[in-house]
């Protein structure tokens, strides 16, 4: 394995500066004793979140605010980022669209919590992930990290 660059983005909290959000590795086939595929890999860092922005943190902290406040123009308000509104709509969309592939994937740490009452599927995914990851300031961070799979 040989690293071949770093992936780079924008970063959080300003759209002119870029940040490491990852790295490159090759897979290296070209000498004869190595016996690798020769193809090269994309490694993203837990706290990055792959297609997206915000990092893994303010993501969970939106989602909670969310669950909290239910309104999601408000809860994006309130984490003080500098996104449209519209933002907030689409990543919200991006997490129900996943919502299966984020509950298959959890269902491997650990078996679902009971059903609250309100019954809203995106509430039910939040605390699934805390019941997965109970001691973690930052459940999106625990689940790609453990699962080593894109949370989104």
């Amino acid at each position: 394995m040989i690293l071949n660059g770093k992936l780079y983005g924008y970063a959080e909290t300003d759209e002119n500066r870029k940040s490491c959000r990852g790295r490159r590795v090759f897979c290296n086939n070209r000498k004869s004793r190595n016996n690798g595929c020769g193809h090269t890999f994309s490694v993203w860092t837990a706290d990055k979140v792959k297609r997206l922005r915000l990092g893994a943190n303010t993501l969970w902290r939106f989602f909670k605010l969310v669950s909290v406040l239910g309104n999601k123009a408000e809860a994006l308000r309130t984490l003080n980022v500098d996104f449209s509104i519209s933002s907030a709509y689409r990543i919200w969309k991006r997490f129900i669209n996943s919502q299966s592939h984020i509950r298959t994937a959890l269902a491997r740490c650990c078996p679902p919590p009971k059903p609250s009452h309100a019954g809203q599927p995106a509430e039910e995914t939040i605390a699934h992930l805390e019941a997965a990851f109970p001691r973690e300031n930052c459940p999106i961070v625990a689940f790609q990290h453990r699962l080593q799979i894109s949370f989104l």
